[in-house]
């Protein structure tokens, strides 16, 4: 094995005790910590075979197979971004409507309170 075989394997075998332990401590819920698990088997694989991302390149016909990592994580990184922009666009829309609920709330016990 070359260094850099090593030093990504390592990073791969990290990351999967990292999630273990994050999982443990409820710092990370299962749904998310079964993806990150993927991420660090992913990064183990291809860590320890990297002739994988060269045979890939070839097959496909991509002149510098070392990007294909690079681009399929840009790729995953967007489609996270994308994903918490709309959670958090809904939790945006729930708490308005909560605010909206509670200010009619609000504005009902007043005029009871004025007609007692």
């Amino acid at each position: 094995m070359t260094n850099p075989q090593i030093v990504s394997s390592i990073i791969g075998v990290v990351l999967a005790v990292t999630i273990y332990l994050l999982v443990r401590r409820d710092h990370l819920a299962p749904r998310q910590a079964i993806r990150w698990s993927f991420v660090a088997l992913i990064v183990l694989f291809l860590g320890t075979f990297p002739i994988v991302v060269d045979w890939l390149g070839h097959a496909v016909g991509i002149s510098y197979p070392p990007i294909i990592p690079l681009i399929i994580g840009l790729g995953a990184a967007l489609i996270k971004i994308l994903l918490m922009d709309i959670e958090r666009n809904k939790m945006n829309v729930t708490q308005d409507r909560i605010i909206q609920k509670l200010a009619m709330l609000e504005a009902e016990i007043e005029s009871v309170k004025t007609k007692s």
